[in-house]
């Protein structure tokens, strides 16, 4: 093959494998609080942002004590599921053994998962109310963090219908002193983090606040607790109940090479030809080659050598192939 077409054939080859379109999976789910669910109601932007802020997620479908969880962060969102014995278990040794509890919850199961794991930790019964709000009094505004990792730039934090943590000693996050819940008010807290043996949960008094829908507004403080939260992150579905991978698919994505990434790929592939025209690669197999083609020739010539020697003396070939054989042995 001309020389030219040869390398031209190699640089093309090159430029279509950083061009090629990929095909990537994808689900969706109308279960609330879902990872896979795109409407308003949905997480699938904060789990975008974790995965943008270099942390693995990884989605569990299955029980929780089904899995080998391993480091990171557990997180679970608005559930309204029963936790089995065997997945409270499961849970219990993944934050004891040095791991990241993350839940939020007002009114679903969330209290019975803390009761099984008998922390001084509980989310209140009764809706939080206060007279710093957006739009109405559901949509209250909490300003308070105590937590300097997660104000950060951050001037505020708008909450739907929450509710409030209790039976605790101090919080991450408060409403204002105004805040009441039913009929009793002072200042509480929305979330709050714990010690549970070399671990640590955290409880967050309002799922929504990680909702597609409060996003746009909530998003210095989800890139904050993005951050805040090691990886990898394991997202519990499993305790939705209408969890539902209603639609499964894939996706094309074009890819564009960018110039200087072309003009690499020319100088690579130039280098390539000119190495090659040089003998380089030759020269570099044969080094490679050496110690074996010598052990392969050593062999051969001494057997070789010793029956050329054998008929010039007029000794018996077979003698001296046995006395070789026993040298070797």
């Amino acid at each position: 093959m001309n020389r030219t077409l040869k390398y031209s054939i190699l640089l093309l080859l090159a430029f279509f494998l950083f061009t090629m379109p990929i095909t990537v999976p994808y689900f969706k789910s109308s279960s609330e609080y879902s990872a896979f669910n795109t409407g308003w109601n949905g997480v699938s932007k904060f789990a975008l942002l974790l995965h943008s802020e270099g942390k693995t997620v990884l989605p569990l479908i299955n029980p929780l004590d089904t899995y080998d969880l391993s480091g990171g962060t557990l997180l679970i969102i608005g559930p309204n599921a029963t936790f089995t014995t065997e997945e409270v278990k499961k849970i219990k040794e993944f934050v004891e053994e040095g791991n990241t509890l993350f839940l939020a919850d007002d009114f679903g199961t969330g209290n019975d998962l803390l009761r099984a794991l008998d922390v001084p930790v509980g989310i209140s019964d009764y809706p939080l109310r206060d007279f710093f709000y957006e739009t109405d009094d559901r949509f209250i505004v909490t300003v308070t963090i105590k937590n300097p990792l997660l104000a950060r730039n951050v001037s505020k934090i708008v909450t739907s219908d929450p509710s409030a943590v209790i039976v605790t000693g101090k919080g991450e996050i408060y409403a204002s002193r105004m805040a009441m819940i039913n009929f009793h008010r002072r200042q509480y807290p929305i979330m709050t983090e714990i010690t549970y043996g070399k671990g640590r949960i955290i409880v967050l008094s309002d799922p929504d606040i990680l909702t597609n829908n409060l996003f746009d507004e909530n998003e210095p403080f989800l890139r904050n607790l993005a951050d805040y939260l090691p990886g990898p992150v394991y997202i519990d579905e499993t305790h939705h109940p209408d969890f539902n991978l209603y639609t499964a698919g894939t996706v094309t994505i074009k890819r564009v090479l960018p110039r200087e990434r072309a003009i690499w790929i020319t100088i690579i592939t130039g280098l390539i030809a000119i190495l090659n025209e040089l003998g380089a690669f030759k020269w570099l197999l044969d080094i490679a080659l050496r110690p074996l083609r010598r052990f392969m020739v050593r062999n051969a010539s001494l057997e070789e050598a010793a029956l050329l020697l054998a008929r010039e003396k007029g000794w018996d070939e077979g003698e001296v192939l046995e006395m070789i054989g026993r040298m070797e042995g």
